[in-house]
């Protein structure tokens, strides 16, 4: 493996011919070599992986035979990848021939009916057009000045500086000039890297890419990094990097790309001031499949190098560790990554099948196990079948037996000691170890807040550990519903319904603020909107016919009817798929019938839903908790 700047005179050359029809009706042929070939583009490339380094906007529009303002502007409008220097503004760039052959693939047409459109087919023969002839200009030499204003400017200059400083308002100018430096960066975003293969599908590679190096960059303790959920809104958009920068709130952000042929892989990567959008650094690495993992530490350990940090061992050893990989494994797991990430149930069971496919070529592949404990502790969460928290327990503690320094897998494994066996000792420890392998980790923060130090009453702590999760992934609506439903627990209403408000407006269909809403409605006496919530719920569960029966309950005899019906035990519930023994209880404690509440949260207790987990601390109970069934079941969950 080697940086991919110094690939050395022999490695095979990439050919890309652009021939345009010439005014005597012959081709012509702009290319690094010119033969007979097919108008208007053709791109020759033994190894993607090889190419030229084009230093300017005009080697790069000499390498299309375009004209430059055409070539910046495929930049901005079709993501022609093109990097910048470090240090330089945005003319200052380079490009690789094989980066911009592989983008070119399957654009050919496209780009020259571009031209067509634009009129700016004939904007390159313009600049190339030899200027008009004009009278001669008088002329004189203009030497002998030259050589005294080498001389005089720069002792004018010298004096004007002693008298400034003699004046007294040097020091002022010297710390003004002090303070334009460049504040030091803690804070970034690694912006979705590009696939330049051109193939939709090594999108899965190129995000876990993203992935990989995201992780290895958080466990830095001096360096906050956005966590994925938020960065990867920014795919495919080309917003304007100063406003990315307040968007999440960070000094800096990485922009690069990926490329993979075949077994080889090469990575370029940029750091980029997100006030100034001002390029700090840039290189580019090569190397073998196998030895993805090292080509990402080398990566980030050039970034934290570029920011300054303090690095302590223990993080420097993490960062330069190299995980043994079987390719195969490691292709199917980023195939499961990939899955996971779309949050949401299909793609959760496709995770576990790809996840299980990737252990069974190698056991001891720890990241895969890693990946099924967070599949069964999410599906948990998403309402599947109980046995979901022994299942991620069980995953989580086979990747911790193989790598116990991951900190996905203590996290998952500090929820489903939550959720499987009320340990909330055990648990708290797994999130303190997992904040400290990673603490840029937002789900740690998030989960420790809403899963254990909400429940047990522990409100400030839990709203602290919620708004760090919020400044790691602030775009995420799951993170900034729960700082409300925090605000909810701790009786501060008015700062959860803001919460939610904002939540709405990013995304109105989202169904947990909705469920939020039905709980702060009831709380606050709001009958109306907790109906309308209720219609809601069943709505955006996917259960409209459920929506209807309790819409057509209130128009005769309003909200009770409704609540009667909600208050049904489930088995002889009228309406199917809508929410369970939880809600059961909750209607039932709204029609003051303590006793049937009751009997409804022992069936949760059966089940094990996770909104058990907030029995202590809701509201909804407070004409419960006298109770001795209710003190028992505390008890029992060892949260008396």
């Amino acid at each position: 493996m080697r940086n991919a700047h110094s690939w050395g005179t022999n490695a095979p050359q990439i050919a890309l011919y652009y021939a345009r029809p010439a005014p005597n009706g012959q081709e012509t042929c702009r290319a690094f070599s010119c033969h007979d070939v097919p108008f208007p583009l053709m791109a020759v490339h033994p190894d993607p992986l090889s190419g030229k380094r084009l230093d300017s906007w005009k080697e790069i529009a000499a390498f299309f035979g375009r004209a430059e303002r055409t070539v910046k502007r495929w930049e901005i409008e079709r993501g022609l990848p093109v990097h910048r220097m470090p240090g330089g503004g945005r003319s200052a760039v380079f490009a690789y021939t094989a980066e911009l052959s592989e983008w070119l693939k399957g654009r050919a047409e496209e780009l020259e009916n571009d031209d067509a459109g634009s009129g700016e087919a004939d904007v390159q023969r313009d600049v190339q057009a030899p200027p008009a002839t004009s009278a001669p200009a008088v002329t004189f030499d203009r030497r002998p000045l030259s050589r005294l204003a080498a001389w005089l400017v720069p002792l004018v200059l010298a004096a004007g500086f002693i008298i400034f400083l003699w004046a007294g308002h040097g020091q002022s100018r010297v710390k003004a000039l002090a303070d334009r430096q460049p504040a030091s960066i803690r804070s970034l975003a690694v912006l979705p890297l590009q696939n330049l293969s051109n193939d939709v599908n090594q999108e899965y590679f190129v995000d876990g890419m993203t992935d990989e190096l995201i992780t290895d960059l958080a466990q830095i303790r001096e360096l906050k990094v956005v966590s994925k959920t938020s960065i990867m809104q920014y795919k495919g958009t080309r917003t304007a990097l100063p406003q990315i920068g307040r968007e999440l709130g960070v000094d800096a952000v990485i922009e690069g790309s990926v490329l993979r042929s075949g077994d080889r892989v090469r990575i370029t990567a940029q750091l980029i001031r997100t006030a100034t959008d001002r390029h700090v650094w840039a290189d580019s690495y090569e190397g073998d499949l196998k030895d993805v993992f090292s080509l990402q530490a080398r990566v980030a350990e050039a970034i934290t190098t570029q920011v300054k940090l303090n690095v302590t061992a223990e993080e420097s050893g993490r960062l330069h560790r190299v995980r043994a990989m079987n390719r195969d494994a490691f292709d199917l797991y980023l195939h499961g990554r990939y899955a996971w990430n779309q949050r949401n149930y299909d793609g959760f069971t496709k995770a576990v099948e790809y996840f299980n496919r990737a252990v069974e070529k190698d056991p001891g592949f720890a990241l895969a196990y890693s990946g099924l404990a967070d599949c069964y502790t999410l599906l948990a969460l998403y309402g599947s079948p109980a046995d979901s928290p022994a299942d991620a327990k069980a995953a989580a503690e086979k990747a911790l037996h193989l790598d116990d320094t991951l900190a996905e897998a203590h996290t998952s494994l500090a929820a489903a000691k939550v959720l499987h066996d009320w340990d909330w000792q055990g648990a708290e420890q797994e999130f303190q170890r997992a904040i400290e392998l990673n603490p840029n980790l937002a789900q740690a923060h998030h989960w420790y807040g809403n899963l254990l130090l909400g429940p047990e009453g522990r409100h400030d702590e839990a709203i602290a550990e919620l708004q760090r999760a919020q400044e790691l992934d602030p775009l995420s609506l799951i993170v900034n519903a729960d700082v409300g439903f925090a605000y909810y627990l701790a009786g501060r209403y008015d700062l959860a319904f803001s919460a939610y408000q904002k939540v709405l407006a990013a995304n109105p269909d989202f169904l947990p603020v909705h469920y939020y809403l039905w709980h702060y409605y009831q709380q606050t006496g709001q009958y109306d909107l907790w109906l309308k919530e209720s219609v809601e719920n069943y709505r955006l569960l996917g259960n409209p016919r459920g929506a209807r029966v309790l819409e057509g309950l209130a128009a005769q005899g309003g909200f009770r009817a409704a609540m009667e019906e909600m208050a049904k035990p489930r088995s002889d519930k009228l309406v199917s798929s809508g929410p369970g023994c939880y809600t059961s209880a909750n209607a039932s404690v709204m029609l003051g019938r303590n006793a049937t509440a009751l009997n409804a949260l022992e069936d949760c207790y059966k089940h094990a839903p996770i909104e058990l987990i907030y029995v202590k601390v809701d509201p909804a109970w407070v004409s419960l908790r006298r109770e001795p069934r209710f003190q028992n079941l505390l008890s029992r969950m060892h949260l008396q």
